[in-house]
């Protein structure tokens, strides 16, 4: 997980690459290839967008039609398609490396509500043996991301946790693994 104090330098960053990696990528390939390969991305890109909102709808959060998502995957391969052309198959470590970067601000929200739990659990040992003012402040602060995401997750068991004294919170809060 990222530091806090770096996390929004570090976001403004890789939105900046990202962002001029992208507009190089979608400028290149608008120039670049022709009409007919646009018309074929075209066509790809809606086919994709309409499935994958069909998919995503009612099973995510994220309520894009499928216009707006096949417009996005339109740019998205016509601009991974001009950075191929640019840089040949560089284009592909560079956007992966990209991709890669994204990692750190995931923070807890790709491990499960069980392996959180265990967490949690495993780092009051770790608070107890630390050793100076500086290393609990820095274990409190991992156990509040611990929280802070469990929180997130279930709120209403997250709530009936902290009421029942002495209980595990995978007992409560495990069980509501499905409601991610």
């Amino acid at each position: 997980m990222l530091r806090r104090q770096w996390a929004r330098p570090y976001t403004l960053v890789l939105t900046v690459l990202s962002a001029a990696v992208g507009f190089t990528g979608v400028c290149a390939g608008a120039a670049l290839l022709r009409s007919w390969t646009l018309v074929f991305l075209g066509i790809t890109a809606i086919c994709l967008g309409l499935a994958l909102s069909a998919a995503l709808t009612g099973n995510s959060k994220l309520e894009l039609s499928g216009a707006v998502l096949s417009g996005l995957l339109f740019v998205t391969l016509v601009g991974t398609a001009g950075l191929v052309i640019l840089v040949e198959w560089v284009a592909f470590a560079l956007v992966g490396a990209l991709a890669v970067a994204v990692i750190p601000l995931r923070g807890g929200r790709g491990y499960s509500t069980e392996y959180l739990c265990a967490r949690w659990t495993s780092t009051l040992l770790t608070l107890n043996q630390a050793k100076t003012p500086t290393e609990a402040a820095g274990v409190l602060r991992i156990r509040q991301r611990y929280l802070d995401e469990l929180e997130r997750r279930h709120p209403e068991a997250f709530s009936r946790w902290l009421t029942t004294p002495d209980v595990d919170p995978a007992t409560i809060l495990a069980r509501r693994q499905n409601s991610l």
